[in-house]
């Protein structure tokens, strides 16, 4: 409704005919919550997109919507084109070929280098913006490898971490000041659902 500028009654019809054309389909992952939408491999397809089908769990739910509330929120500072999600920045680099939003770290298993890439990312000036939305505390050595990560990424302007309160926030924010890493990284509450 706040992408489109539509009103409940008009998002509600422009979704049931979405549905009907078998270009969305509605998911009834969590019992209780409102049934979700994606959109099918025909809607997909339609709209130009070479994306698969997004995979959607009951334990990514909550993580997703608070992506696509920060998505929201972040239109009132930047043009609503200019914000991508993982999924399309994800296709971007692939036909790229190279990290354009992404950070490399360091695999801890097999030692290789691996691409992280942020939940979004705001197209800016020369080098992107990417934003991490943080919603549980990630273990000690995991967040300093993804913040180190984040340091070398030259090709990225800043990155921003929304956090959740508490012990999330906490353990991003004493990270980025062991590895000295504030003039990269910002530390933001992050966006209700």
């Amino acid at each position: 409704m706040a992408a489109f500028g539509l009103g409940r009654t008009a998002a509600y019809c422009r979704v049931a005919t979405l549905v009907e054309a078998g270009l969305l389909q509605r998911l009834e992952i969590l019992r209780e919550s409102p049934s979700l939408i994606r959109a099918t491999r025909k809607g997909l397809r339609y709209a130009g997109l070479s994306l698969r089908v997004a995979a959607i769990s009951p334990g990514s739910v909550d993580h997703w919507l608070r992506c696509a509330s920060t998505a929201l929120e972040l239109r009132y500072e930047f043009a609503p084109e200019l914000i991508l999600a993982e999924r399309e920045l994800r296709q971007i680099e692939r036909t790229e070929g190279r990290p354009i939003f992404s950070a490399r770290i360091r695999d801890r298993f097999s030692g290789e280098d691996r691409l992280h890439r942020p939940d979004l990312a705001i197209l800016v000036g020369e080098r992107p913006i990417a934003v991490e939305v943080e919603l549980t505390p990630k273990g000690r050595q995991r967040l300093e490898t993804i913040i180190k990560g984040w340091v070398r990424a030259a090709w990225v302007e800043e990155v921003r971490y929304y956090c959740a309160p508490g012990a999330t926030r906490f353990a991003v924010e004493r990270a980025v000041q062991r590895l000295c890493a504030e003039e990269r990284v910002r530390v933001l509450a992050v966006v209700p659902r």
